[in-house]
């Protein structure tokens, strides 16, 4: 059992997606600290609020505290949805470990038990140390004129709350992997969608998060206040009222919603451990059916159906585009890097709504923060979309390249260009054209007309920067270059999402300017088409023996001084 147990732990850094396990460590690491740092700036932060309201406004002290044990306990539910994110294929029994294991002369109880063993640890080892950065300086900035006893008990109490809150949500999520894990069909994208979710959820938190609370001292010593309320439906209620009850509040309304958190957190853990051991069971019987053909049902017909109308009667460059677009649409790896892409812009979205909205009626009219929502989204996905094309998916697939396709042509080219304006432009305009229920339908068909040529010209700049058919050549470090490039990502959301939002904006009521800026962006397109067409030819199918740079050499070590 301790064997099967350290393999389950270290099975939650392990990815065939990238080189090394150190470099998946590494990200761990690099993904806990990104996690724990603003929960600690923002408990250190608080320190200058509290003695403000201390000397100015003691009667706010009870409610400011329990908003941000709140904003706290939301805090840790979705670092915790992060990290179930991260690891989600892990949480789980899948066909491989059910084809491994099963065979083996191990009890299943023996197995289920060593799994349940490593989530808890998982749980356990994430939870606490993000949630213990918080507790510390929060209890002690929250209890500075109350006693040590108060700061215990407030400490408890943070631990205690949040520790509960993250067990409710990874219990939950295991469970989504169990069923998850059950289903034959659209498992991968149900798993992207949701790591989607989860990524967009701590984002969008720490931009919402700083303006939930201010306080500012207002004239003739009085205090201003903006305190963000917290729905009574939601679960974070139900862990505040054991975090105020652990502390030792009043309230009426705090003992039912304690003994709701209680409850929810154990009826999670059961769910958990029953979904556990009806997955491996249903993958032990998974195991011993033959697998489902891949090649069995069609995968994105309509996109497919773009991308050959684009390339035209080039069979290459259609089967090429087709080989794309498939791969995106049905594997896991490939679909991580669009959806972790697409949250950032997600979360860029909901800080332009929230930072500039004053109401509903803000979103009623054209406005920068609301026409660019479809170029920005689409703008990360489509740097998502890039760093997946590094991602290898079939090795093998090069050798079916090399052996039946041309060494050199147009047609690899012109099927990159074809699968990114086909996955990108379509979404971007439907998105566009929903816009017309909240600025009009005018403004709307406009709208989708400028971000469509807007989108089909990025896309022709990013097939640029690729000379390779995606997914057939194996993954060389660091060549997306996500962290090292940020300024020119950074540059490219004015150029592509900001800056031609603010033009549109200036020149609504003007149809010839819209035209004009519709002709010089397709100039620039059909200029980046005759670069393109020229640098084409310069492109050769890889080798699936082919090496990455720097490793191709070889080395001679000479062993003759050594002694045997």
């Amino acid at each position: 059992m301790k064997v099967l147990f350290r393999e389950f732990v270290a099975q939650f850094f392990v990815s065939e997606s990238v080189t090394s396990d150190h470099q998946l460590r590494a990200a761990a690491i690099g993904v806990m600290a990104f996690l724990i740092t603003p929960g600690f700036l923002r408990s250190m932060q608080l320190s200058v609020s509290f003695e403000f309201l201390w000397f100015r406004a003691p009667h706010l002290i009870e409610p400011f505290i329990r908003l941000n044990a709140s904003l706290f306990i939301t805090y840790g539910i979705v670092a915790m949805g992060v990290i179930a994110a991260f690891t989600w294929d892990a949480l789980g029994f899948d066909r491989r470990d059910a084809m491994v294991l099963g065979p083996l002369p191990v009890r299943g109880a023996t197995v289920i038990t060593a799994k349940l063993a490593a989530l808890g640890a998982l749980l356990l080892a994430g939870a606490a140390v993000v949630n213990v950065m918080t507790a510390v300086p929060f209890a002690m900035v929250a209890s500075n004129h109350t006693g040590g006893i108060a700061a215990l008990r407030h400490f408890t109490g943070h631990m205690v709350a949040t520790m509960c809150a993250a067990a409710f949500v990874f219990c939950i999520l295991v469970t989504a992997r169990a069923l998850v894990g059950m289903l034959g069909e659209r498992r991968d994208a149900i798993t992207s969608f949701v790591q989607f979710i989860l990524v967009s959820a701590v984002l969008c938190y720490l931009v919402v998060a700083p303006a939930a609370i201010t306080v500012t001292p207002g004239r003739r010593g009085t205090v201003r206040t903006s305190m963000m309320e917290i729905p009574r439906w939601s679960p974070t209620n139900w862990f505040l009222g054991l975090y105020e009850t652990i502390r030792g509040s009043s309230g009426s309304d705090l003992w039912p919603h304690a003994q709701i958190a209680v409850a929810a957190t154990l009826a999670s853990v059961v769910l958990a451990v029953l979904a556990t051991v009806i997955g491996y069971r249903r993958q032990l019987q998974l195991a011993l059916a033959p697998s489902a053909s891949a090649a069995a049902n069609s995968a994105a017909p309509l996109r497919r159906a773009l991308a050959r109308l684009i390339v035209g009667r080039d069979r290459v460059a259609r089967a090429t585009a087709d080989f794309i677009i498939q791969t995106v649409v049905r594997n896991r790896p490939q679909q991580a890097p669009i959806a972790v892409n697409t949250a950032i812009g997600l979360a860029m979205v909901v800080a332009g709504l929230a930072y500039n909205a004053n109401g509903v009626a803000s979103l009623m009219q054209p406005r920068t923060a609301v026409l660019w929502m479809p170029l920005l989204l689409a703008y990360w996905g489509t740097i998502g979309l890039r760093a997946s094309f590094f991602v290898p998916s079939e090795l093998r697939a090069a050798w079916v390249f090399e052996t039946n396709a041309p060494v050199r042509s147009r047609a690899y080219w012109s099927a990159v260009r074809a699968s990114l304006i086909a996955l990108v432009v379509p979404p971007a305009a439907c998105l566009s054209l929903a816009l017309g229920c909240l600025v009009g339908w005018r403004v709307a068909a406009w709208h989708a007309f400028i971000v469509s040529t807007i989108l089909v010209f990025f896309a022709e700049l990013i097939a640029l920067t690729i000379n390779y058919i995606p997914y057939t050549r194996a993954y060389p470090p660091g060549h997306a270059r996500l962290k090292s490039m940020w300024p020119v990502y950074l540059f490219g959301i004015f150029a592509i999402a900001l800056w031609p939002t603010r033009y549109e904006l200036r020149h609504l009521n003007d149809p010839d300017a819209l035209r004009q800026m519709a002709m010089w962006i397709g100039a620039a397109i059909v200029t980046l088409e005759i670069v393109g067409r020229r640098r084409a030819l310069k492109w050769t199918v890889a080798s699936e023996e082919e090496v990455p740079d720097g490793l191709s050499s070889t080395i001679v070590v000479s062993l003759s001084g050594a002694s045997v």
